[in-house]
């Protein structure tokens, strides 16, 4: 079972992806999922006007997610990456799994060609030029960590710069960029909704909007086929 969980607030990449869709409100939309891992966005997502088909590495993860989506293919995206008819989807999805791929840049461009004429596709990954990784590095130190930006499983690392190139590579349109703050209601309950620290929490979200690349935890690309 891998560590990943379900981020519920609503300043997190999960819940800014899952309020977008629902924005989109567009009729049933047929959406797939690369990297679905346990079924966060589709199971949030239920009821909605959504047809979810998904890919996944980890096999009890995928088993988890199973009940929230039509099809379920499970592959190592770095090995073998499944075929879908071209222009089938409305919606692709790639959250949070391009640091982990070795061709983060081909994977994407793949994915790209199975999305409709008008389709939308949504990334995410870690911001590695967030301030806590800039210090660390200017005391010379470049330590993996078991979760976050530092990651002892991310295999790339991008900036909003280098996030932007790739989008363009894969002839990708940015149509909206999006920025998440450091996930402070992971690291102590006192910071979730309606807690005493909360409020350091909305001016962390409202400062990143004046500085996103000094201080962005996640980076998120709404992009349309170029």
């Amino acid at each position: 079972m891998s560590s990943y969980t379900f981020k519920p607030d609503k300043y997190s990449s999960h819940m800014k992806i899952i309020n977008y869709l629902k924005a989109l409100n567009k009729g049933k939309l047929k959406v797939l999922d690369v990297g679905c891992s346990k079924g966060f966005i589709a199971k949030s997502l239920k009821g909605n006007n959504f047809e979810f088909y998904g890919i996944e590495y980890n096999k009890e993860d995928a088993k988890e997610a199973k009940k929230y989506y039509k099809e379920i293919k499970i592959a190592d995206l770095d090995k073998q990456k499944p075929d879908y008819s071209n222009n089938s989807f409305d919606i692709v999805i790639m959250a949070d799994i391009i640091e982990h791929l070795k061709d983060s840049s081909g994977t994407v461009k793949y994915f790209a060609k199975f999305l409709k004429k008008d389709g939308l596709m949504v990334i995410s990954t870690a911001n590695v030029a967030n301030i806590y990784v800039r210090l660390k590095l200017l005391m010379g130190n470049f330590d993996y960590e078991e979760r976050g930006i530092m990651d002892k499983t991310h295999l790339r690392f991008f900036t909003l710069k280098t996030f932007k190139k790739l989008a363009k590579e894969a002839n990708l349109n940015i149509i909206k960029e999006d920025f998440t703050p450091i996930p402070l209601p992971m690291v102590h309950k006192s910071f979730r909704e309606g807690r005493m620290l909360n409020p350091i929490h909305k001016l962390n979200y409202a400062a990143i909007k004046i500085m996103p690349r000094l201080l962005s935890f996640q980076l998120i690309l709404y992009c349309r086929k170029n």
